[in-house]
């Protein structure tokens, strides 16, 4: 600002005194003389302006005013409390997290890249088999727009129409099929003060820091790979130059001395036979149907096996029909895109609960023969939820979400 503030060009005289003249006869126009002087300001009468270097200076100085004016940032832990969970901040907190403090723009956006931290999950602990891993690879950053506009709440349905894909790669792994959405990935997300905070997590890659990690950041819903090339001999990842969306690119330095080789060998072998297996087959039970342990999905597939034998699990009742048990959720129903077969839906609730992902088509409904297809099931003991993708008549598609209690 100071550098700012200093003049090497001094005023024309006959300027000076053609401003000063207007000044005093209060005429100075801004469409024709360039700069508009207010007569009184803040209670202060008007006084003579001494020079067109002083009037310059006022100019500038409100000028560098605006551009240093900085965003509010929530910390990295105000995000975690608002989105994250009690392994990503015990990550975030340990002394292996990796500050990143970078800021990086393309497009239309800034990214500001807080941390990132991995966290080993419980093994061997004797917890039941069942429970969920407790640990991972966290990156927590912000995105805002350059222009200043807002960035669109989560409810809406203009947040529908950005995606984001930020994951890990790494060296010496195909990208397009290691990255964050084969390997355990999810991301949390809220919008504050118009600034969009998320927090993705994936399996944990300090398995791999003897090699070289890398960080991308792009404006597609998965993996673009037109957007980086990949080296066949040695395994390095480097940006397209001439892709025309966004695909940052940076280092995650991570300690090498938490690279274990066997470990990785067999994460990767667990990790590709997962690709690999056939679902398990389940026989259906006395009752000639297979039971999923929620007690109202259970009765839903009872009554309709009755009504049809051939019917044995949920997933065999027609979509329409198995809806009608289900409640909408008024507040899901949010328009969404297709890239590809895949949608990114979410929505969130006043109390903020709510859920966020991308769910793929079926066969049936890309080709027109259905106008509704389920993307996901989740249920527990006493509840079950279904996101569904409905096409409208005019060929919009909306994400939505059912209830079954």
């Amino acid at each position: 600002m100071r550098e700012a503030l200093i003049l090497d060009m001094a005023p024309d005289t006959e300027l000076n005194k053609r401003i000063l003249s207007k000044w005093d006869a209060g005429n100075f126009d801004s469409e024709t003389d360039g700069l508009r002087l207010e007569k009184e300001v803040n209670g202060m009468k008007k006084r003579k302006i001494a020079s067109m270097a002083a009037a310059a200076a006022v100019c500038v100085l409100a000028i560098s005013t605006t551009a240093v004016a900085a965003v509010k940032y929530l910390t990295k832990e105000e995000i975690v409390s608002e989105i994250g969970n009690g392994s990503v901040g015990e990550a975030i907190g340990g002394e292996e997290a990796l500050e990143l403090n970078e800021t990086l723009e393309a497009g239309d956006y800034r990214f500001k890249l807080y941390t990132a931290a991995t966290k080993e999950a419980l093994a061997g602990s004797g917890l039941a088999d069942e429970m969920e891993k407790d640990g991972g690879t966290y990156v927590i950053l912000a995105v805002e727009r350059l222009d200043g506009t807002p960035m669109p709440d989560t409810s809406s349905e203009e947040y529908n129409q950005i995606t984001f894909f930020v994951s890990p790669l790494i060296q010496g792994l195909e990208p397009w099929q290691y990255n964050m959405a084969s390997m355990g990935g999810s991301h949390s997300t809220t919008v504050k003060d118009g600034v969009l905070y998320r927090i993705i997590e994936c399996d944990d890659i300090a398995l791999f820091a003897n090699r070289h990690i890398y960080l991308c950041i792009t404006d597609t819903a998965f993996y673009p790979t037109e957007a980086y090339q990949y080296n066949e001999t040695d395994g390095t990842i480097t940006r397209n130059e001439d892709y025309e969306g966004i695909n940052l690119l940076m280092d995650l330095p991570l300690d090498k001395s938490r690279a274990d080789e066997t470990k990785a060998r067999a994460y990767l072998k667990e990790l590709e036979e997962s690709w690999q297996a056939e679902p398990e087959s389940e026989a259906a039970g006395e009752e000639g149907f297979i039971y999923t342990e929620c007690t109202p999905l259970d009765e839903v597939i009872r009554k309709e096996h009755e009504k049809d034998n051939s019917i044995q699990k949920w997933d065999d009742i027609p979509v329409e029909t198995l809806l009608s048990y289900a409640a909408l959720e008024e507040a899901s129903v949010q328009k969404v895109t297709e890239n590809d077969g895949v949608v990114e839906y979410s929505y969130f609730m006043e109390d903020g609960s709510g859920m966020s992902g991308a769910g793929f088509l079926s066969e049936e409904f890309l080709n027109g023969k259905t106008d509704v297809c389920i993307m996901g099931c989740a249920y527990s003991s006493d509840s079950a939820e279904f996101v569904v993708c409905r096409r409208e008549a005019d060929g919009t598609l909306k994400g939505m979400t059912y209830v079954l209690k």
